[in-house]
């Protein structure tokens, strides 16, 4: 797929899609780890605005590995009473010209959370859905749970999301496919 297709694609996914946010407040810092069957994904990331987040990651497939400089976008955010809404742009240029881009879109509130992201590694497409439902409702100081449908590409698997001040801790399983997501924001 030539570069005037994948960024054509993009706009028109960013203008039709409405997991874990990928930038923080400006000047903070964010580690972030998923692994799963098919990759593992290492980050470190710095936050030059509220809206753009630049770092390196390191992603591991079963067949190959790739440092990449990252670059993540908040492209649109609505703040209502009692939710929240987001759209991001995401890119990542590894050093030996492979890419990777993808949108995701994300809405919740204190109880219901959904997630949508569409993502493009070299001519590889994936899909990832999100519906999540937290049992239990806390002030800001307190233990926050989510019990989260996760559907990537197909694979529907339960995940379980906890985090508490600046972290996140998220794990899964289903047969012998494994989730597993830690973020720390500094």
């Amino acid at each position: 797929m030539d570069k005037v297709k994948i960024i054509s694609c993009g706009l028109l996914l960013y203008f039709n899609i409405a997991f874990s946010h990928p930038t923080t407040y400006k000047s903070g810092k964010v580690l972030w780890y998923i692994k799963n069957n098919s990759i593992e994904d290492l980050r470190l990331g710095y936050s030059v605005k509220h809206n753009w987040l630049i770092g390196v990651k390191y992603l591991k497939t079963p067949n190959n590995s790739d440092m990449m400089i990252n670059s993540n976008w908040l492209l649109k955010r609505w703040n209502k009473v009692g939710s929240q809404a987001n759209v991001f742009f995401l890119s990542n240029l590894a050093f030996n010209k492979k890419y990777h881009f993808g949108l995701q879109g994300d809405w919740e509130n204190r109880r219901w959370y959904m997630a949508q992201m569409i993502d493009y590694y070299d001519d590889r497409r994936s899909y990832e859905m999100r519906l999540g439902f937290s049992p239990y409702l806390i002030d800001f100081k307190g233990l926050s749970t989510w019990i989260i449908l996760q559907n990537i590409n197909g694979t529907i698997k339960p995940i379980i999301r906890l985090f508490k001040d600046n972290y996140l801790f998220e794990f899964g399983k289903k047969n012998d496919s494994g989730y597993l997501t830690m973020m720390v924001h500094f």
